[in-house]
């Protein structure tokens, strides 16, 4: 549903919502990191992971698509392929629903012709008209997108293509694997059925598919680049994505994006990034501060800045937050101990008992500490 000034409301208005919010929320942090989820998180395995999926993208193309052509990167972040492919086309117009990445992409690719990036609603490709581009592509998006939405976007793509244009995207194809209808990062893996079926509403037929060179071992599959041609006429307009619980945040979601997080900060810290390490950590204690990984590691680094007061007062938030942690009360009681705060030492030894541990090494440090402090 549109209102009259062109903006999106209802339901579709939620779920565009929480996904510009969730993916500015993440470009915000690292913008690089969030497009290209490279092993070694760094400029360099981003510029490496765009040239390589870039020859990938350029590799299972057909003639038709040739030097002349116009072509939609869709949802593409910072412009991580569309860069690549910027002087092979005509024109390369790349589309997300974030405008922080956005602008980000703006920024980074100023100086490349032919080359342009537009926010767009999050669920349609409104902004462009009938038969507008001779190939859409997208990579790493579609699997992350709410089912409802993704049924709308093959409807758009079928529109915005010229008779016989190309759609090739990445994609999961194997067992059903689905998420919370509102999870915008967890990937959604779909039958071959369900692609044709989708592919054929958008009067597009699914004509091969290409391996990808990866292998999930939590899916345990490869994606591959799915190739599918307008063929006809998509078989109906795109409608508001049904109502969902669009506001709070997903369980899964939230776990993954706090643990790629977490991931993020340690590998600056292995560089000795320390500040972004920290800067990156404290978004993950944003998103969720019921969970001690993210004090711990924190207070790990203060430790090695010898920052020891530093510590004690992350282990001390910690202790507030998560109070069941058993480790959080040693850890405090072990800082405390390097201070000298003998008594804070002991309470926080007497925190750790009330709660019963059972964890044999971590009831043997405890053990030897509330030793030493009873020698002193």
């Amino acid at each position: 549903m549109t209102s009259d000034d062109g903006q999106q409301t209802g339901a579709a208005s939620d779920i565009a919502r929480k996904m510009r919010e969730d993916w500015d929320r993440r470009a915000h942090v690292d913008p690089k990191y969030w497009v290209a989820a490279t092993a070694e998180a760094d400029d360099a395995s981003y510029q490496e992971s765009a040239v390589k999926d870039a020859a990938a993208l350029l590799e299972g193309l057909t003639d038709e698509v040739g030097p002349g052509a116009r072509v939609l990167d869709l949802g593409c972040g910072i412009g991580r392929l569309s860069a690549e492919l910027a002087g092979r086309f005509t024109e390369v117009v790349g589309v997300d629903v974030s405008p922080e990445m956005i602008a980000v992409a703006r920024r980074m690719h100023a100086d490349k012709p032919g080359l342009r990036f537009e926010s767009n609603s999050g669920v349609d490709l409104a902004d462009f008209e009938d038969g507008a581009f001779a190939m859409v592509f997208s990579y790493s998006v579609l699997p992350h997108i709410p089912p409802d939405v993704l049924e709308g976007y093959f409807l758009e793509i079928g529109r915005v293509l010229r008779p016989g244009g190309l759609f090739r995207f990445q994609f999961w194809i194997g067992d059903a694997h689905p998420a919370a209808e509102a999870d915008t990062l967890s990937i959604r893996t779909y039958r071959r059925a369900d692609v044709d079926r989708m592919a054929a509403d958008g009067g597009l037929e699914v004509q091969s598919t290409d391996t990808i060179d990866y292998f999930d071992p939590v899916l345990k599959m490869h994606p591959v680049w799915v190739n599918a041609r307008k063929v006809g006429s998509p078989t109906r307009l795109v409608t508001p994505p049904a109502p969902r619980e669009a506001g709070a945040r997903v369980p899964a979601e939230q776990e993954l994006e706090y643990g790629l997080l977490l991931y993020l900060a340690v590998k600056h810290g292995e560089r000795g990034e320390l500040q972004d390490a920290e800067r990156v950590i404290e978004q993950a204690l944003a998103l969720d501060p019921s969970r001690p990984e993210a004090y711990v590691q924190w207070a790990t680094w203060r430790i090695e800045a010898d920052d020891v007061r530093g510590a004690v007062k992350l282990i001390e938030v910690m202790n507030q937050r998560v109070p069941d942690s058993t480790h959080g009360w040693l850890y405090r009681a072990q800082f405390c101990e390097a201070m000298g705060d003998l008594r804070t030492a002991e309470r926080a030894l007497d925190k750790l008992a009330a709660l019963k541990p059972t964890d044999p090494e971590l009831l043997e440090q405890a053990t030897a500490l509330r030793k030493r402090l009873r020698a002193l």
